[in-house]
């Protein structure tokens, strides 16, 4: 049936301005179609995040955990799929938790009498303190270390019982693989106290951080131990005659503890919690059927570190509610856009990570799905303020999934672009460690509001949200929609060897040294994660390695982001794309021109080779030069050397037939088999391998198999060089 309406004017009127407006909507969505990242929801999820509802969201609090509810909630109306215990939200698991009720700190005897500081700017507590009432003296400990079998003990001809022990945090410059375990913040909490002290101040940098943790393997119920700024240091050092940074200095090279006269009162009383917490975890399965049970995780850290013991809140806006709020929108803005990725994505909010990444070891260790199924991890950390451009991590370490991810990239993105070498600083780590392809995303600028009061919501920057957010959401779905299988099944072992800091040592005529050459090579190491070149210039025409060195001098003064000559000994740069380069030359190329060494080796030579056709009689003035303490240039031996040299000092010896062990040697090979078969006669730290990258996995398998651990392993491919030339 048709019916007849009557119509006025106004009726058509109203009716023509609909029409234009459905069509002015219409036609915005073609120009303007839905955001892919909305920065202000994000921004409104940082608001809520930082609330005093959640009161510092510290893993294992009350409000902790309302965070962490209040998340899985959200994911639940996004409509991602539970993937954590159980067919929940949740990965339960257990941790120290403790929080702080009581925290004072007086100076009795100060240059103005007693003195109280501030909790939060003149000293923070450790994360995991003990409790105590203390009233003793200082004594200064240097480094805190206890361990003469390695040649360092600091609580040597001191005694620090019922004594506050000053330590620093750290080790000796240049010995951080040596004193690894005894470098730890643990480690020395523990060492003071069985050495009988009756607190602790932890000193590192000139600010106060709160939120440094003592781990639970070394927590310690009975012992205080505060983070004290340089306030406090300037006040236990005032009249005493010493500057602290001198002894700072001094104490990289040898021992100096000693008790100072002044005496301090502390109160600390930290109540231990039932420690239950929790990982927020929620999927978009994938679509493809060959492709879905490949999995990507996008994680960050929900947590931050509470409340004080004055009451004050630790909102954590930028570290870290910008990274949850970030992975929160994506996935909301994901499940909103009707995104379909062939791969299946996870959405991980970790726990713990400021008591020490224990949310995402705990993951790591405890995985949804097979770990070979996962291809990639993207962690986000500190993104909310800044300039608007990003700084990665994680590109040194795989190289070859990072050829395929920078694809994703915008242009503009990519060209301002920082990259900077990951660490065990976020949840990427774990990963990384079990050789999961990890990459760390942090928002590049300044961050100057880290674990202070005022990191709050109104800091956060919508517009760097948006900047790292429709980044990220591009290069996620761009890896999720990526046509070939990602597994790879030797990764772990590539990981080992692009993670070793790897050196290589080359052999090539001055003449084929040309710009493209230089830059063929750089792509070349780069792709295999390699940091350093040691280029042997085998001419004995000086005027040829004049030009080659001043050729690759060139190149790196001009395009230093990809180039560095190594011209002393500090000069080493860790930056993931530059290729650092040390040159080598034949002893008898200087024979008539020994004054120019000292120069050249301002430019980078800093081996001088000597082999079976080197003619003593020829280079006596030339080994004169190289045992010069003064001058940073190493001898280099190889081949059947049936001659003496009388070097005074350490010397680089090339695939020995027998090894001694002689602080005058330090071993280099470049035959995996005849490394092998010396295993059982080398010291492993007097080692570089010298192989080709393929050859050098081939090793590394060998090695394992052998029981070597992976740090040792890495070592010899790099580490082990960079530490005898420093």
């Amino acid at each position: 049936m048709i019916i007849f309406v009557k119509t006025n004017k106004s009726n058509i009127t109203m009716r023509k301005f609909v029409y234009f407006i459905l069509l002015l909507i219409f036609s915005l969505n073609l120009v303007y179609p839905q955001l892919k990242f909305d920065s202000i929801s994000a921004w409104n999820f940082n608001k809520i995040l930082t609330s005093e509802k959640f009161q510092g969201r510290k893993s294992g609090t009350p409000g902790g955990e309302r965070a962490s509810e209040w998340i899985a909630e959200k994911f639940k109306e996004f409509g991602l799929k539970p993937f954590g215990d159980n067919g929940t939200y949740f990965q339960n698991f257990k941790i120290l938790a403790t929080q702080d009720k009581v925290t004072k700190l007086t100076l009795l005897n100060g240059r103005k009498g007693k003195t109280r500081y501030s909790l939060g700017d003149d000293f923070t507590i450790l994360t995991n303190s003990g409790s105590g009432k203390v009233k003793a003296k200082v004594v200064f400990v240097g480094y805190g270390i206890s361990a003469p079998e390695k040649g360092r003990d600091d609580y040597e001809n001191v005694d620090v019982k019922g004594k506050i022990a000053l330590i620093l945090a750290g080790t000796p410059s240049d010995e951080e693989e040596k004193f690894e375990v005894e470098g730890s913040r643990g480690y020395k909490i523990r060492k003071a106290f069985e050495k009988g002290a009756s607190a602790v101040f932890y000193v590192q940098g000139d600010r106060p951080i709160r939120g440094g943790a003592i781990p639970e393997e070394y927590y310690t119920p009975e012992l205080p131990a505060l983070w004290v700024g340089r306030k406090i240091v300037d006040d236990i050092f005032y009249n005493t005659g010493i500057s602290f940074d001198a002894l700072r200095s001094e104490i990289n090279f040898k021992t100096k503890s000693f008790e100072i006269d002044k005496i301090f009162e502390i109160e600390t009383k930290v109540e231990k919690l039932d420690g239950w917490t929790r990982n927020v975890v929620g999927l978009i399965p994938g679509s493809d059927e060959n492709l879905k049970d490949e999995y990507i995780v996008v994680g960050a850290h929900m947590d931050h570190t509470g409340v004080d013991a004055e009451g004050f809140m630790y909102p954590g806006a930028d570290d870290n509610a910008s990274g949850t709020c970030l992975v929160m929108e994506l996935a909301r803005s994901m499940m909103a856009n009707n995104e379909k990725p062939k791969r299946s994505i996870i959405f991980a909010l970790f726990a713990a990570e400021e008591q020490g990444l224990l949310g995402s070891k705990f993951f790591a260790s405890h995985l949804p799905v097979p770990e070979e199924n996962i291809v990639a991890m993207f962690n986000f950390d500190m993104v909310g303020r800044g300039n608007g451009n990003i700084n990665i991590a994680g590109t040194e370490n795989f190289p070859k999934m990072w050829e395929i991810i920078k694809e994703f990239f915008p242009e503009n993105k990519l060209k301002n672009l920082g990259k900077f070498r990951a660490g065990a600083n976020s949840d990427h780590y774990p990963f990384q460690e079990r050789g999961i392809p990890a990459f760390f995303f942090i928002s590049a600028g300044q961050h100057p509001e880290y674990h202070r009061t005022d990191d709050t919501n109104d800091k956060i920057q919508p517009f760097v949200l948006g900047e790292v957010g429709n980044t990220a959401y591009d290069v996620i779905l761009g890896l999720a929609n990526y046509p070939q299988s990602l597994k790879k099944k030797d990764r772990y072992v590539d990981y080992i060897y692009s993670n070793a800091q790897t050196a290589l040592y080359i052999q090539l005529s001055p003449d084929s040294l040309t710009k493209d050459w230089l830059y063929n090579l750089w792509r070349t190491c780069k792709s295999d994660g390699i940091e350093t070149v040691i280029l042997e210039l085998n001419s004995k025409n000086i005027n040829d390695i004049f030009r080659a060195i001043y050729l690759v001098d060139s190149l790196a003064t001009r395009d230093y982001r990809f180039f560095n000559i190594v011209s002393n000994k500090s000069d080493f740069i860790t930056s993931p794309d530059v290729l650092n380069i040390i040159f080598s030359a034949k002893a008898e190329t200087f024979s008539n021109l020994t004054q120019s060494l000292p120069i050249l080796s301002k430019s980078g030579l800093k081996l001088i080779v000597f082999d079976e056709q080197t003619k003593i009689e020829n280079v006596n003035s030339v080994v004169d030069i190289v045992n010069d303490f003064y001058l940073d240039i190493t001898p280099v031996l190889k081949g059947n050397i049936k001659q003496s040299f009388n070097f005074k000092k350490t010397s680089i010896v090339f695939d020995p037939d027998t090894v001694v062990d002689k602080e005058m040697f330090f071993y280099t090979f470049t035959n995996r088999e005849k490394f092998i078969s010396m295993l059982d006669f080398i010291k492993p730290e007097k080692v570089f391998v010298n192989l080709p990258p393929q050859e050098s996995k081939v090793l590394i398998s060998n090695l394992r198999d052998k029981g070597w651990d992976i740090k040792k392993i890495q070592k010899i491919f790099g580490r082990n060089l960079y530490g005898f030339l420093k």
